[in-house]
């Protein structure tokens, strides 16, 4: 399923893909067009029907009347305002400001669906979810470097259900912390729109465009092989600042009951920018040691196929993550150790032989969301 760029078949992604941006594109403005008009159109005031009304009022407070529910009171309390909400603990001012987010960021889905709250179940859930992330990174020979990272996924639904403003970067924020790599090399976050045209219990399938400029089709399959055993293939096919690109991926998950999960990742990528393909494999080994605590142990390599075929870098790491003092604040400590090559731009030459590189990642992190339908007593990876 790979798409492969090479000397003999590098003119063939370009047709396609132009094609496919065109077509993609079209629908797109098509689709958001048709909602737009459909989202003014129930704005539009409907004149009263004096009969109806009065049969409604009628009805008004009478269980056995079947739309009697629908009707909306001033009395009756907003789901998501999370403001009013009462806590075992006394509340401090941080607590005020995080009720206020999450008022204002309303999610039915929530965010522990993944203790990890990984980019696929940004992408995935329904509602709103806003993910934080403040890094402090100590690199040996690099220094000390602070990096702050801010995902969202938000939900438009006066316009439609399917469509989401975001903010995210190209690449998986989750496969990026397990694969090798420097603060300057991971993903810039970009404002865009992504527009869910499929999404079953097995397939989904959106189309997203970013300020970049950006336009991305993704489509993922996940099939569960056993009970304990789970498939998960990703498509992606892009045109990002007038270059097209493609990316396969495949992930494989074991549960190991009751508390360890192991994951292979594998992944190719492929652009007009070069020849051949950038490969990343990861294993990552997860393992549950209470409600709120969680260790996973990581090893990974990425590498190319042309000029040469050559693995650019090894890492190996442990990540602890822990869930402190709120149940939106977590935290994580990351020692790992990296083997880099460097190249130059053209890739045909080793500027630096391959060293070691140690490396210590403190993590704080806050999830903003609607947590109101679910407890956190229990929540697993």
């Amino acid at each position: 399923m790979l798409l492969v760029l090479n000397k003999h078949n590098h003119q063939l992604l370009p047709k396609s893909l132009n094609a496919l941006t065109k077509a993609t594109g079209t629908v797109l403005f098509v689709m958001l067009s048709s909602l737009t008009v459909s989202a003014h159109a129930e704005d539009k005031p409907v004149a009263p029907d004096t009969a109806s009304d009065t049969e409604l009022k009628q009805l008004e407070g009478d269980p056995l009347a079947a739309d009697s529910t629908l009707e909306y009171t001033p009395g009756t309390p907003d789901p998501c305002d999370r403001t009013g909400d009462k806590y075992e603990y006394e509340e401090s001012w941080y607590d005020s400001t995080h009720a206020v987010m999450n008022t204002v960021f309303c999610e039915p889905a929530l965010w522990f669906d993944s203790f990890y709250g990984s980019d696929r179940v940004i992408a995935e859930i329904g509602g709103t979810y806003v993910r934080w992330r403040n890094d402090f990174i100590q690199t040996e020979g690099q220094g000390f470097k602070f990096r702050t990272n801010l995902n969202f996924s938000v939900e438009l639904p006066r316009i439609s259900q399917r469509l989401k403003l975001t903010f995210e970067g190209d690449q998986d924020q989750e496969l990026q912390d397990v694969l090798p790599g420097t603060p300057e090399e991971q993903d810039t976050n970009t404002l865009g729109l992504r527009l869910d045209v499929k999404d079953t219990d097995r397939s989904k399938f959106n189309i997203s465009v970013s300020a970049t400029p950006r336009i991305r089709a993704r489509y993922r399959y996940t099939y569960p092989a056993t009970e304990t055993f789970l498939i998960r293939f990703t498509q992606e096919i892009q045109n990002e600042e007038g270059v097209n690109g493609a990316r396969t991926r495949f992930d494989f998950e074991k549960a190991i009951l009751p508390n360890k999960l192991f994951r292979a990742t594998t992944e190719g990528f492929v652009s007009e920018e070069f020849s051949g393909v950038d490969w990343s494999q990861a294993f990552s080994l997860f393992h549950r040691l209470s409600q709120k605590g969680s260790v996973s142990y990581e090893v990974s390599a990425v590498g190319i196929t042309q000029p040469e075929t050559l693995v650019t870098n090894y890492r190996l790491g442990l990540r602890y993550r822990r869930n402190i003092h709120r149940d939106w604040l977590f935290f994580e400590f990351t020692p790992d150790v990296t083997w880099p090559v460097t190249l130059s731009d053209n890739r045909e030459t080793v500027l630096v032989d391959r060293h070691s590189v140690f490396s210590i990642l403190f993590r704080l992190e806050i999830h903003f969301a609607n947590t109101s339908a679910r407890k956190y007593s229990d929540y697993i990876y």
